[in-house]
């Protein structure tokens, strides 16, 4: 059995969320809509959503870059298995933390290439 489910949500943060939302129109023709927060703007790919974050928070998750990736949203069955698998790997996961009627797994981005990583389920 498979401990992930789906890609849910790929992060990408921008110093100019205009000229990113022009760009993902313009280029790629995408129909982009209003995130649920002010700074930030979504778009569906098949079942997965990007979604394009601008500010610092979002820009210093990307490291010295400024912009790129800057989460990768995984949803799993269980977080406790993810977790269970995790330390059976020899990593230690944080406790999950609930977030809108979710268990997150932020894991460190060390374990993940450098990308910060979130694996949820919906057992909140």
């Amino acid at each position: 059995m498979a401990l992930l489910k789906r890609l849910d949500t790929l992060e990408v943060a921008t110093a100019d969320l205009a000229d990113a939302v022009r760009v993902y129109r313009q280029n790629f023709g995408f129909d982009l809509q209003p995130g649920s927060a002010a700074d930030s703007v979504t778009l569906k790919v098949g079942g997965a959503e990007i979604r394009l974050v601008a500010g610092a928070a979002a820009v210093a998750a990307t490291g010295s870059s400024g912009e790129g990736l800057s989460g990768l949203w995984l949803e799993a069955e269980d977080v406790g298995q993810v977790a269970a698998a995790l330390k059976r790997a020899g990593i230690e996961p944080p406790p999950p933390r609930i977030d809108q009627g979710r268990r997150v797994l932020a894991l460190d981005p060390r374990i993940a290439n450098q990308v910060p990583l979130y694996i949820f389920d919906r057992k909140a």
